[in-house]
């Protein structure tokens, strides 16, 4: 996977306008910049030619020169591997493929987006006296995934589907908590005001989410982007909760190992009073 590109695409939401435009042409026709001069690639765009040094320093380049250089080597690595659709004549081992190429290809743009908000994240849960994960719908089966798990180390935590209990968690929480939102589009209006006012009241709020101008992202103290661009109806992208779970199973790996082996001992624990019940 090309990674200039999950960063552009990651990056387009929050663009000003003339700079969004421009990602927008190199998107739709990378090869372009590869024989086109600053002012011709500023034409063919509708923009300025400052408009597009802001955008390459945005990127993290030097200047067009060497945005230019990098689109030419991703160019000649390839091209982007584009998530195919389910077709009514797929087999089901069609859709077997299909479905893990789509989930690979997932994991591999969303940990492009890696950055030090995941050692952010880890120090905080570390600190915390007690985590709790607010998500609705299907997000919810992720944060009750992750619920369960941190449980199992014997973490003070909880994830509940019920919205008032939500609010009443939140309402409770403290400097010492930690507040997780799983929320794709960051819109929840009820994910929204349990983590803002987790925030006033002092806790650490953490949202696994996409780049976009949301609510949440006012309300969020570090924020873990997973990239996925659902444009399905219904948003029915099941790659959206592969992505969630790939953070929220990171962020409990970071924080058990981090802790030392005392929970090895409360998982062994654990585990044997679940044994205790098998038939």
């Amino acid at each position: 996977m090309n990674d200039l590109f999950v960063r552009i695409r990651f990056l387009l939401p929050s663009l000003p306008r003339a700079e969004k435009a421009i990602a927008e042409a190199l998107l739709e026709n990378p090869e372009a910049i590869t024989h086109l001069t600053l002012a011709e690639i500023a034409r063919e765009s509708g923009s300025s030619e400052a408009s597009i040094i802001r955008f390459c320093k945005r990127m993290g380049y030097s200047g067009y020169s060497s945005l230019k250089e990098e689109f030419i080597r991703t160019i000649a690595n390839g091209t982007e591997v584009e998530s195919e659709g389910i077709e009514l004549s797929d087999s089901m081992t069609t859709i077997l493929k299909k479905v893990y190429q789509s989930n690979v290809q997932t994991l591999n743009d969303t940990l492009v987006l890696a950055d030090e908000g995941y050692e952010k994240a880890r120090n905080a849960l570390i600190k915390a006296r007690s985590i709790h994960f607010f998500g609705v719908g299907d997000a919810f089966a992720a944060c009750q995934l992750a619920f369960m798990k941190f449980s199992r180390l014997g973490i003070n935590c909880t994830a509940h589907s019920d919205t008032m209990l939500q609010l009443v968690v939140a309402g409770n929480m403290t400097e010492d908590d930690v507040a997780i939102a799983v929320s794709y589009e960051g819109r929840s209006k009820n994910i929204v005001e349990c983590m803002k006012i987790a925030k006033q009241n002092g806790a650490t709020t953490i949202a696994i989410t996409k780049m976009n101008k949301s609510p949440l992202l006012r309300v969020t103290d570090i924020s873990l982007f997973i990239a996925v661009n659902d444009l399905t109806v219904g948003r029915d992208k099941v790659t959206r909760r592969v992505a969630d779970q790939f953070i929220l199973d990171a962020l409990y790996l970071g924080y058990a190992t981090k802790i030392g082996n005392n929970h090895m001992k409360q998982l062994k624990k654990i585990q044997d009073a679940i044994d205790q019940n098998k038939i």
